[in-house]
């Protein structure tokens, strides 16, 4: 029972990792297994949760451990590790997610818009020509920066028609 409760919190543990939270330390299992097998445990938990969970979320746990079973993973600790990642079946579904979407090194995480009238310039004494100001929140390398840019009706215009373009391709991937 004891040695159950330690591999749930190592496969707990791992999964938190992978989901970008603190996971277990090596230092709690040390008395266990040395350096190299605990680093192996973790890499190969954390590779077949990712694969799992890539597979099909919707799996039913008996399912995933048939599967655990097959590579070569014992009985128990397969059954464990289907448990434990049907549990926390939406953590890492939305972390696989945000992996995804942050394949590049900069991504978006916000915006924000202002709609602007312009009414006269330095040249002209009455223009009124709507601009919208669209600020976004960019992370790079960990770090996050802002751009702000401003449009006129006609690149606005063509800007939606650029996204438009790009969620049709998507939802094409998805199907």
């Amino acid at each position: 029972k004891a040695r159950h409760r330690r591999c749930r919190k190592i496969v707990h543990g791992v999964i938190s990792e992978m989901c970008g939270k603190q996971g277990v330390q090596y230092e709690d299992f040390a008395k266990l297994l040395t350096l190299g097998e605990y680093s192996s445990l973790s890499r190969h938990l954390s590779s077949t949760a990712r694969s799992l969970a890539r597979e099909g979320l919707k799996k039913q746990e008996l399912e995933m451990s048939e599967k655990l079973v097959g590579l070569g993973v014992s009985q128990e600790l397969s059954q464990l590790v289907a448990e434990c990642l049907s549990v926390r079946r939406e953590e890492v579904r939305a972390q696989l997610v945000r992996d995804s979407c942050s394949v590049s090194h900069c991504h978006l995480t916000d915006y924000d818009w202002k709609l602007k009238l312009i009414m006269s310039s330095d040249k002209l004494g009455s223009i009124q020509r709507p601009v919208l100001s669209l600020d976004l929140e960019l992370r790079e390398d960990g770090r996050g920066r802002e751009e702000g840019v401003e449009l006129s009706k006609e690149e606005l215009t063509k800007l939606i028609s650029s996204l438009e373009a790009a969620n049709k391709v998507v939802t094409q991937l998805r199907t």
